[in-house]
């Protein structure tokens, strides 16, 4: 057990990938309903992809009234977060979760968190546990009664105790044996590394698995496609059309691209609006995109019912010149004649 005195400096982040029985520490109350990520970590501060460095951005707009509770000196060093109902709201972003680890915050209790946030917490080494507003309430008051008091978490018998009061809480199988074996996602994946291994040697290979498409030559340069690769083929897979794209849009070649997409598809991309057919996919990438160039590396297509979803890693330069780096994740459907019907897209960046 992991304690973390309310007279100590904040603890750092918990790492996932260590064993880990729960923890104990002091508490801070937080009795602000409706808590989203952009009230946890402004937008304004996701300027690196890093996972250090965000606390200066924690609350920062509600620290900066006076007596915010986070800079109460009663509760200098406490590492556990007793919030109030919907905490984590909002948008994915996995930087709130930073944010409160760099800090020092290892755990958060709230009657009920966002979806998204819960899940990016536990992955992270943030123990997000949902309790019942009457043991908020509880652990509340005896924080303001006596600020030394202790919130203890067991990850093994799934309870929290303070108060007097002892608590049970949910967790998934899966999360629970995960982290007391001290395993990241990854890590839990290899725990079934025979079983992956035997479904491989079963299944017929695909190159599916670190396809790079490199952007050729030196930065902004297009590499043509030859004429005879212009039409689409009328064999071509959903899983060889996903790559034909991600190479054509490397090479500059929009085009080809566009080639691959029916007439009437869409394109969700986040924060933006949808682009509805072939002609305004093509303009948006030819006119609209800030990408000036780069590359996409696919670690994973996986094939669904004719569906294709993939995640990756671009990198390259921006329009204003800046470099960029990000993880990606797409989700393709395909129209009867194999065109690219939909694309849903998902970035994993603060700054793009």
């Amino acid at each position: 057990m992991t304690v973390s005195p309310a007279t100590q400096s904040p603890a750092p982040a918990s790492d996932p990938r260590r064993p880990a029985t729960g923890h104990a520490g002091t508490a801070v109350p937080l009795r602000i309903r409706d808590v989203d990520t952009d009230q946890i970590i402004p937008a304004r501060f996701c300027t690196n992809t890093e996972r250090t460095g965000f606390a200066r951005g924690l609350f920062a707009d509600r620290r900066a009234e006076p007596g915010f509770v986070l800079d109460d000196p009663r509760h200098r060093g406490a590492t556990v977060l007793v919030a109030a109902e919907n905490f984590g709201t909002g948008s994915s972003r996995e930087a709130a979760v930073w944010a409160l680890a760099d800090h020092g915050i290892r755990a958060v209790l709230s009657p009920r968190f966002g979806d998204i946030f819960r899940a990016n917490a536990w992955l992270n080494g943030l123990y997000a546990v949902p309790v019942p507003q009457s043991f908020v309430d509880a652990v509340w008051h005896a924080v303001d009664e006596d600020p030394a008091t202790e919130v203890r978490i067991d990850v093994n018998d799934l309870t929290v105790t303070a108060a007097g009061l002892v608590q049970p809480f949910d967790l998934d199988a899966d999360t629970q044996n995960r982290l007391l074996r001290g395993q990241d996602a990854i890590g839990a994946t290899l725990h079934h590394e025979d079983d992956v291994r035997a479904y491989e040697e079963r299944r017929t290979p695909t190159p599916t698995t670190a396809v790079r498409f490199p952007a050729p030559g030196p930065r902004g340069a297009r590499r043509r496609r030859p004429a005879q690769e212009a039409t689409v083929s009328p064999t071509l897979s959903p899983e060889d059309a996903v790559h034909t794209m991600y190479r054509r849009i490397d090479e500059g070649d929009f085009a080809g691209f566009a080639e691959l997409f029916d007439e009437h598809a869409v394109y969700h991309r986040p924060g933006s609006p949808t682009l509805a057919g072939r002609d305004a996919i093509e303009s948006y990438y030819r006119e609209g995109r800030t990408v000036a160039d780069g590359s996409h590396t696919l670690t994973r297509v996986l094939l669904s019912d004719g569906a294709v979803a993939v995640d990756g890693t671009f990198s390259g330069h921006l329009t204003n010149g800046r470099e960029q780096a990000h993880r990606f994740a797409e989700i393709f459907e395909f129209a009867p004649g194999g065109l690219i019907a939909r694309r849903d897209s998902f970035l994993f960046v603060c700054n793009f």
